[in-house]
C-alpha cells in the first residue's frame, strides 16, 4: 500500500521527499542515495535529486511507495489552525520574557 505525501506547493523535489519519508537526513545525502539506490518515478528510473514530484507522481525506493497528492481543505484548515495556535502561544512567551526585562537591575551596581 502506498504512504499519501500531501504536499502544499506545486511540487516538491524528489531529495525533499527523501528527507520527508526518513530515508537521508540531510539534502546532501540525497546524492549518494540516488547512486545506491534505485528509485523509480511514476516506473521510471530516477537519479536526479532536484526533480519536482507534482501531485498525481508515485515514488517508489526501498521497498516503500509514495503518493504525492495536494493538501485537501481540511488539511490545510488544520494546519492554518496549528499555525495560529503556535502563534498566539509565542506572542504569549513573548510578552512574558518582556515583563522579567524590565525588573532586572541594569548598570555597574548590579554586577557584583
Amino acid at each position: 500500500m502506498a504512504e499519501r505525501v500531501a504536499i502544499t506547493t506545486d511540487y516538491i523535489t524528489l531529495q525533499q521527499l527523501l528527507k520527508i519519508a526518513d530515508l537521508i537526513r540531510t539534502g546532501g545525502m540525497a546524492k549518494a542515495y540516488l547512486a545506491e539506490q534505485e528509485v523509480l518515478v511514476n516506473g521510471e528510473e530516477e537519479n536526479r535529486r532536484g526533480k519536482k514530484l507534482y501531485p498525481g507522481y508515485t515514488v517508489e525506493t526501498a521497498g516503500q511507495v509514495f503518493e504525492i497528492d495536494s493538501e485537501s481543505d481540511v488539511e490545510a484548515n488544520e494546519r492554518e489552525e496549528k499555525a495560529a495556535i503556535l502563534a498566539r502561544f509565542q506572542a504569549s512567551q513573548d510578552k512574558g520574557s518582556k515583563k522579567v526585562a524590565k525588573n532586572k537591575p541594569t548598570g555597574p551596581s548590579s554586577w557584583s
